[in-house]
């Protein structure tokens, strides 16, 4: 345990009358030397200064095991490694905070699992939102979870810290950005390089060359490293022999990453100390930081200090960082950057300009400043002002229709009578000829409507969507019903829950006569859980548009289970999902409904969702589908499932682990162990218990030691 003791930690008599002393706790889990790039240097630079600006405060610094990716010194610093998984590192880290009485919490960069600790009193750090900018730089599964793991932080966030102008107004600018408190925490020159270094620390590799352009940052995509190769080729023929392109940084993936330059005259370095990169600054003819995107900028700073031109971006924040100090371009023209490298190189006097004009910009940049803005925005969440109430959000309900006379009115009383009046009802009729249009005239004034032609469910959800202006957002088929309440508490959760973008409840189906006839199998949600099968009740789900917006209109080509593409959709597009024990709604089965009068289409389609979404069949469905196909596609199908009525179970072992083997393989694994344990359990109960104690005692030996 952590204890902390103030009165120890040397802070002068007279600062408790100018500020409150703080606990400040900082969450380093994000944080990993060499990987995690400049913010590493940020975070080190501010909290560095602001604990020798606040000697008062005491700084309880939580990071992994081993040595922690940034460090510094103080009376009033403490360094405390916890345990290596996050989950138990975050329950260790609000066991500490909360006996050592933290008021503020520093999370260093957004992730998806979090301490236990109120929201409110968490400043989150944020450099850039450069995953929305550019989210072909991710793995859909990257991008979903960093979009997860920032809406926590944009929407629940008490403070949101960020490095310049222009990532300041990409934060407040996102749909998800809730939080009121977004403040400017600007970089400076990390201290560690601020001592001038002689030629004598330059690597011996980088000798080969008489003069060179040096390019520091790790192999990601934004950093536009192909494009910056393909303009050094470009110019080598009008620059003098011997030149060179020097980088450093994480070397992974540079094997790929140069592909078709390997000719060329460049040097990838990797990981080099702090005097070699200051020798590297000095001897360099320019840096080239031709980034797609940054939040900052570090490299210019450095540069600044060791009077080096600077050759980079005219995008994002770097004409912020550099003003009139650099020579920019736009990153993806390879002409122009070719052009500043030959003119820097070539072009009397015009090094010594930009250098010159370098020297007053870096004073404009300290640690002082960042510091203080941190501390004030640390006093802002510790004192916890509470936000004024927010008004009812609308909430706006798209109906498609086409002859349902017999259970519309039903449908329209069920949103109108709800006990939450801000709802907008949109209904969309595909040209009904039965009585809907006189159903729908007796309500004018009190829903918007519109009967015509369309192209099915779909497109008529699509059209409703179009027109609605609520913030939160759903669709009820006209055969549906909400029940009493629900749209209260689907505003109520929403409120609770500012990261949450969908969330759905629990259902009853219904007959023709509205009579309960069984409960739908919602389930709490996992991305795996929808993928076995669609746990989700259409008419008991709402979003927020900020997602909409994000996922687009649901797939017009699909005919029965478009609401369960849109669902992975969702999930795929970094979504946040709930789900809430209330009954929501009722979902009406009668001979009309497509759930039951078009079972092989719904297969076929949600067969094709699924590898597209998630790149495997479920066996759960192989299990549906080959029941359906034995027993209900024909007139036999009844005698034969009372004679062998696992008989489907072969043939969908079949297609799932021999047929369908292109992305299956840990699913397959996990379904076959499961189907093993039944049977195990089936022949002998305490077979089957020792059988689970022998495969957990494995798998935690596994972890040990792998």
């Amino acid at each position: 345990m952590i204890r902390i003791d103030l009165e120890s930690s040397g802070a002068p008599a007279d600062c408790s009358a100018w500020v409150s002393r703080l606990v400040i706790a900082v969450d380093l889990y994000p944080l990993v030397a060499g990987v995690s790039g400049g913010i590493v240097a940020w975070v080190g630079g501010v909290l560095s200064e602001l604990a020798k600006l606040y000697p008062m405060d005491q700084l309880v610094l939580f990071h992994r095991p081993g040595r922690p990716p940034l460090h510094f010194g103080g009376a009033n610093v403490r360094f405390a490694p916890l345990h290596g998984d996050q989950q138990t590192f975050y329950d260790k880290m609000s066991h500490h905070c909360k006996n050592a009485d933290v008021r503020a919490v520093i999370r260093t960069y957004p992730q998806e699992l979090h301490p236990n600790l109120p929201f409110a009193q968490q400043v989150f750090l944020i450099p850039d939102m450069q995953h929305e900018y550019y989210p072909d730089f991710f793995s859909r599964e990257e991008l979903a979870a960093r979009r997860r793991a920032f809406a926590f932080a944009l929407s629940r966030g008490g403070a949101i810290g960020t490095m310049t102008e222009f990532s300041r107004a990409t934060v407040v600018e996102n749909p998800w950005t809730q939080c009121g408190d977004v403040f400017l925490m600007p970089a400076a020159l990390p201290k560690q390089l601020r001592s001038q270094e002689k030629r004598a620390s330059l690597p011996e590799q980088v000798r080969i060359f008489d003069r060179f352009f040096y390019m520091p940052a790790n192999l990601w995509g934004h950093k536009n490293h192909r494009r910056l190769f393909e303009a050094f080729r470009l110019s080598l023929p009008n620059l003098p022999p011997k030149t060179g392109l020097v980088l450093t940084g994480n070397p992974s993936g540079y094997d790929e990453i140069v592909k078709g330059y390997e000719k060329l005259p460049i040097l990838h370095l990797g990981f080099i100390p702090s005097e070699q990169v200051a020798a590297l600054y000095c001897e360099a003819a320019a840096l080239v930081y031709f980034s797609l995107f940054e939040g900052f900028g570090m490299p210019l700073l450095e540069a600044f200090h060791y009077g080096t031109a600077v050759l980079c971006s005219n995008s994002s924040s770097l004409p912020e960082v550099g003003g009139e100090s650099v020579l920019a371009c736009n990153p993806t023209d390879v002409n122009e950057m070719a052009e500043l490298m030959r003119r820097i190189v070539n072009e009397p006097g015009l090094r010594e300009r930009v250098v010159a004009k370098a020297r007053g910009r870096l004073r404009t940049y300290d640690w002082t400043t960042p510091a203080h803005n941190l501390r004030s925005a640390l006093d802002r969440v510790a004192k916890q002002n509470p936000s004024p109430e927010a008004p009812l959000p609308l909430i706006s309900i798209i109906m498609p229709t086409r002859n349902h006379a017999q259970f519309i009115r039903a449908s329209i009383d069920s949103v109108l009578g709800q006990n939450y009046r801000n709802v907008e009802l949109i209904v969309m009729d595909g040209a009904s000829t039965d009585d809907t249009v006189e159903i729908l005239r007796s309500y004018e004034g009190r829903i918007s409507w519109l009967s015509k032609e369309d192209g099915g469910q779909a497109d008529a959800i699509n059209r409703g969507m179009a027109q609605a202006k609520g913030s939160i957002l759903g669709y009820l088929n006209s055969d549906d019903v909400l029940v009493p309440g629900a749209l209260k508490t689907v505003a109520a959760y929403f409120d609770a829950h500012p990261e949450c973008d969908m969330v759905y409840g629990r259902a009853d189906y219904i007959d023709k006569d509205g009579n309960v006839i069984g409960a739908y199998a919602t389930a709490e949600y996992n991305f795996e859980r929808l993928m076995r099968d669609c746990c989700v009740c259409q008419p008991a789900a709402f979003w927020r548009r900020r997602i909409f917006q994000r996922v687009g209109d649901f797939n017009a080509e699909l005919q029965t289970a478009m609401d369960y593409e849109y669902w992975l959709r969702i999930a795929n597009a970094g979504g946040i999902i709930h789900h809430v024990p209330e009954r929501l709604a009722q979902s009406r089965l009668h001979e009309d409904t497509k759930t039951l009068g078009m079972r092989g289409k719904i297969f076929q389609e949600v067969f094709k969702i699924c590898e597209e979404q998630g790149g495997y069949v479920s066996y759960n469905y192989y299990r549906g589908f080959w029941a359906y196909r034995l027993y209900e596609t024909w007139s036999g199908g009844k005698v034969l499932h009372r004679m062998v009525p696992k008989l489907y179970v072969l043939p969908a072992l079949f297609q799932f682990c021999v047929r369908d083997r292109r992305h299956t393989a840990p699913e397959r694994a996990r379904f076959l162990a499961q189907m093993a344990l039944k049977t195990i359990d089936r022949k002998s109960p305490l077979m089957g218990r020792w059988t689970r104690k022998v495969g957990r005692s494995s798998l935690s030996l596994w972890r040990t030691f792998s």
